[in-house]
Protein backbone atom coordinates (compact mmCIF):
# COMPACT_ATOMS: atom_id res chain seq x y z
CA UNK A 1 0.00 0.00 0.00
CA UNK A 2 1.52 3.67 -1.20
CA UNK A 3 0.45 6.34 1.21
CA UNK A 4 -0.24 9.88 -0.14
CA UNK A 5 3.23 10.77 1.60
CA UNK A 6 5.24 7.82 -0.19
CA UNK A 7 3.57 9.94 -3.58
CA UNK A 8 4.63 13.01 -3.00
CA UNK A 9 6.15 14.47 0.58
CA UNK A 10 4.66 17.81 0.99
CA UNK A 11 5.02 18.38 4.86
CA UNK A 12 7.77 20.42 6.09
CA UNK A 13 8.77 21.20 9.55
CA UNK A 14 7.07 25.27 10.74
CA UNK A 15 8.78 27.76 12.81
CA UNK A 16 7.62 25.87 16.13
CA UNK A 17 8.95 22.43 15.47
CA UNK A 18 12.73 20.79 14.63
CA UNK A 19 13.97 21.36 11.04
CA UNK A 20 14.89 18.16 10.22
CA UNK A 21 12.47 16.50 7.39
CA UNK A 22 10.12 14.44 8.10
CA UNK A 23 10.52 10.56 7.15
CA UNK A 24 7.75 9.08 4.88
CA UNK A 25 5.73 6.89 6.57
CA UNK A 26 6.80 3.03 5.86
CA UNK A 27 6.35 -0.28 7.79
CA UNK A 28 8.74 -3.28 7.32
CA UNK A 29 5.51 -5.35 7.72
CA UNK A 30 2.13 -5.32 9.30
CA UNK A 31 2.59 -5.60 12.51
CA UNK A 32 -0.86 -5.57 15.09
CA UNK A 33 0.94 -5.62 18.11
CA UNK A 34 3.30 -2.18 16.87
CA UNK A 35 -0.15 -0.41 15.67
CA UNK A 36 -1.56 -0.93 19.00
CA UNK A 37 1.62 0.68 20.50
CA UNK A 38 0.85 3.67 17.70
CA UNK A 39 -2.79 4.17 18.57
CA UNK A 40 -1.39 5.35 21.83
CA UNK A 41 0.40 7.36 20.62
CA UNK A 42 -2.40 8.35 18.02
CA UNK A 43 -5.56 9.12 20.07
CA UNK A 44 -4.81 7.96 23.41
CA UNK A 45 -4.54 9.93 27.02
CA UNK A 46 -1.67 10.65 26.42
CA UNK A 47 -1.50 11.69 22.28
CA UNK A 48 -1.53 13.45 19.60
CA UNK A 49 -5.22 14.08 18.84
CA UNK A 50 -5.42 15.12 22.96
CA UNK A 51 -2.31 17.74 22.61
CA UNK A 52 -3.80 19.01 19.59
CA UNK A 53 -6.99 19.74 21.02
CA UNK A 54 -5.63 20.89 24.47
CA UNK A 55 -2.93 22.92 22.58
CA UNK A 56 -6.07 24.51 20.20
CA UNK A 57 -8.04 25.61 23.25
CA UNK A 58 -5.50 27.18 25.42
CA UNK A 59 -4.81 29.08 22.30
CA UNK A 60 -7.72 30.68 22.13
CA UNK A 61 -7.84 31.06 26.23
CA UNK A 62 -4.47 33.00 25.64
CA UNK A 63 -5.82 35.64 22.40
CA UNK A 64 -6.89 37.86 25.04
CA UNK A 65 -3.82 39.67 26.12
CA UNK A 66 -1.05 37.15 25.10
CA UNK A 67 -1.12 37.00 20.96
CA UNK A 68 2.14 35.66 20.85
CA UNK A 69 1.44 32.90 23.76
CA UNK A 70 -1.67 32.20 21.14
CA UNK A 71 0.01 31.91 18.18
CA UNK A 72 2.77 29.40 19.56
CA UNK A 73 0.19 27.47 20.92
CA UNK A 74 -1.88 27.31 17.35
CA UNK A 75 1.55 26.77 15.70
CA UNK A 76 2.69 23.50 18.08
CA UNK A 77 -1.43 22.25 17.71
CA UNK A 78 -0.66 21.78 13.75
CA UNK A 79 2.43 20.38 13.94
CA UNK A 80 0.58 17.68 16.64
CA UNK A 81 -1.98 17.27 14.05
CA UNK A 82 0.90 16.87 11.20
CA UNK A 83 1.92 14.12 13.30
CA UNK A 84 -1.69 12.42 13.83
CA UNK A 85 -1.57 12.13 10.41
CA UNK A 86 2.13 10.40 10.05
CA UNK A 87 1.33 8.13 12.37
CA UNK A 88 -2.36 7.42 11.25
CA UNK A 89 -0.75 6.35 8.01
CA UNK A 90 1.72 4.33 9.89
CA UNK A 91 -0.91 2.03 11.60
CA UNK A 92 -2.70 1.78 8.42
CA UNK A 93 0.74 0.46 7.15
CA UNK A 94 0.89 -2.13 10.00
CA UNK A 95 -2.26 -3.45 9.03
CA UNK A 96 -4.85 -1.48 11.68
CA UNK A 97 -7.87 1.23 11.24
CA UNK A 98 -6.46 4.57 12.66
CA UNK A 99 -10.09 4.97 14.57
CA UNK A 100 -9.76 7.52 17.15
CA UNK A 101 -9.32 4.39 19.92
CA UNK A 102 -6.82 2.08 21.69
CA UNK A 103 -7.31 -1.37 22.60
CA UNK A 104 -7.72 -2.39 26.08
CA UNK A 105 -7.73 -5.72 26.98
CA UNK A 106 -9.02 -6.46 23.27
CA UNK A 107 -12.04 -3.69 23.66
CA UNK A 108 -12.17 -0.98 21.70
CA UNK A 109 -11.41 2.73 24.45
CA UNK A 110 -12.65 5.43 22.26
CA UNK A 111 -11.10 9.57 22.82
CA UNK A 112 -12.37 11.52 25.04
CA UNK A 113 -12.66 15.15 25.71
CA UNK A 114 -12.33 14.37 29.04
CA UNK A 115 -8.15 13.44 28.35
CA UNK A 116 -7.87 17.07 27.52
CA UNK A 117 -6.62 19.60 30.64
CA UNK A 118 -8.25 22.34 29.94
CA UNK A 119 -6.84 24.37 32.69
CA UNK A 120 -7.42 27.82 34.93
CA UNK A 121 -5.26 30.68 34.37
CA UNK A 122 -1.74 30.98 32.32
CA UNK A 123 0.50 29.45 35.01
CA UNK A 124 -2.00 26.14 35.67
CA UNK A 125 -2.19 25.87 31.40
CA UNK A 126 1.06 26.20 30.61
CA UNK A 127 2.68 23.89 33.39
CA UNK A 128 0.03 21.04 31.77
CA UNK A 129 1.20 21.93 28.39
CA UNK A 130 4.53 21.50 29.98
CA UNK A 131 3.84 18.01 31.69
CA UNK A 132 2.16 16.86 28.61
CA UNK A 133 4.98 17.22 26.28
CA UNK A 134 7.21 15.84 29.13
CA UNK A 135 5.24 12.32 29.11
CA UNK A 136 4.91 12.43 25.43
CA UNK A 137 8.31 12.06 25.01
CA UNK A 138 8.48 9.27 27.83
CA UNK A 139 5.70 7.59 25.97
CA UNK A 140 7.56 7.90 22.39
CA UNK A 141 10.74 6.39 24.25
CA UNK A 142 9.34 3.99 25.46
CA UNK A 143 7.55 2.56 22.16
CA UNK A 144 10.92 3.25 20.08
CA UNK A 145 12.54 0.81 22.28
CA UNK A 146 9.91 -1.81 22.51
CA UNK A 147 9.00 -1.72 18.23
CA UNK A 148 11.71 -3.11 16.43
CA UNK A 149 10.77 -1.60 13.16
CA UNK A 150 13.22 0.46 12.45
CA UNK A 151 10.95 3.07 9.89
CA UNK A 152 8.59 3.37 12.57
CA UNK A 153 11.79 3.95 15.20
CA UNK A 154 12.89 6.66 12.29
CA UNK A 155 9.39 8.26 12.25
CA UNK A 156 8.64 8.22 16.57
CA UNK A 157 12.71 9.42 16.75
CA UNK A 158 11.41 12.49 14.52
CA UNK A 159 8.10 13.27 16.37
CA UNK A 160 10.40 13.42 19.48
CA UNK A 161 12.33 15.86 17.98
CA UNK A 162 9.20 18.11 17.81
CA UNK A 163 8.10 17.24 21.29
CA UNK A 164 11.58 18.43 23.08
CA UNK A 165 11.45 21.65 20.74
CA UNK A 166 7.86 21.80 21.83
CA UNK A 167 8.72 21.61 25.77
CA UNK A 168 11.84 24.10 24.97
CA UNK A 169 9.30 26.19 23.86
CA UNK A 170 6.98 25.88 26.72
CA UNK A 171 9.38 26.35 28.84
CA UNK A 172 10.95 29.59 27.71
CA UNK A 173 7.09 30.79 27.51
CA UNK A 174 6.52 29.51 31.31
CA UNK A 175 10.04 31.97 31.98
CA UNK A 176 9.11 34.97 29.86
CA UNK A 177 4.96 34.34 31.41
CA UNK A 178 5.69 33.08 35.06
CA UNK A 179 8.63 34.43 36.03
CA UNK A 180 10.36 30.72 36.23
CA UNK A 181 13.69 29.66 35.24
CA UNK A 182 13.91 26.46 33.08
CA UNK A 183 14.73 24.80 36.06
CA UNK A 184 12.15 25.37 38.12
CA UNK A 185 9.35 25.16 35.24
CA UNK A 186 7.10 21.59 35.57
Amino acid sequence: MVTRHQKESHHQPNWCSAPEPYPVPRAERPNLYYAMLLLEDYTGVISEFTAATQYFHHSLRFQEGYDDLAELLECISITEMLHMQLLGETIQLLGSDPKFRTITENRPDYWQATYVYYGEGLYDRLSADIAAEISAIKQYRHHQQIINDCHVKELLGRIILDEECHLQLFREAAKKYCGQTEEESP
